[in-house]
């Protein structure tokens, strides 16, 4: 997603590039409760005793939005995050 030395990798490392650089499942799930929980970004919601705010749904949707593009490119990794 944006990467100029992309061109430049071996095909035996696009497998360990791909894992590198997508967000993990994990953090997607997190950005994803977080959207969930605020829909339009504002206010303020506790999500498993930590509160969530309109700096982190940011956050959140910049995360969800790069998971998207994964998934959008390569649809495993898309299923691993529920997309």
């Amino acid at each position: 997603m944006g990467c100029a030395g992309a061109w430049s990798l071996h095909p035996s490392q696009i497998g360990i590039a791909k894992r590198v650089f997508s967000p993990d499942p994990g953090e997607v799930a997190a950005a994803m409760a977080i959207l969930k929980a605020m829909p339009d970004g504002t206010g303020a919601v506790m999500i498993d005793g930590r509160m969530q705010d309109d700096a982190t749904w940011k956050q959140a949707k910049v995360l969800f939005d790069l998971a998207r593009l994964v998934a959008a490119k390569d649809p495993s990794i898309g299923a691993t995050y529920g997309l």
